[in-house]
């Protein structure tokens, strides 16, 4: 069962202004830069990302039914990484846990598992 929305909420409305200065800071944060489905507005949102050679993957602790994760779905986006440079992201996919397990750490999988995580999303970026 994924996160409330509740606390979802509360992470975009506080959380991630804290987080997102310290996301550019770090190799396994990206700030996805995304437009909204109905409204068209900008959003930020930073994310842990971890990788294989092909993909990038970012768990999805609130669920697939996120609106970010729907915006990126819906119309892609962009992905900032800590060197400051932006890559648009493609071929964007949901997985679930047999295709991502295995490239995670440990400590990350113990952490997923107790909130019960199954969904993930799945993208490369471009050059």
């Amino acid at each position: 069962m994924p996160l409330p929305h509740w606390v979802a909420r509360l992470n975009r409305r506080f959380t991630n202004r804290f987080v997102e200065p310290l996301a550019r800071r770090s190799e396994r944060y990206v700030v996805i830069h995304h437009t909204g489905r109905v409204s068209g507005s900008r959003y930020k949102t930073p994310v842990y990302v971890f990788g294989t050679n092909e993909y990038l993957h970012v768990a999805l602790t609130y669920g697939p039914t996120a609106d970010w994760v729907r915006n990126v779905l819906a119309g892609g986006g962009t992905c900032e990484g800590r060197d400051g440079r932006t890559a648009a992201i493609v071929k964007v996919s949901l997985v679930g846990r047999s295709e991502t397990w295995s490239h995670l750490p440990r400590l990350i999988r113990f952490f997923l598992r107790i909130l019960r995580v199954r969904d993930f999303l799945r993208f490369r970026l471009t050059d």
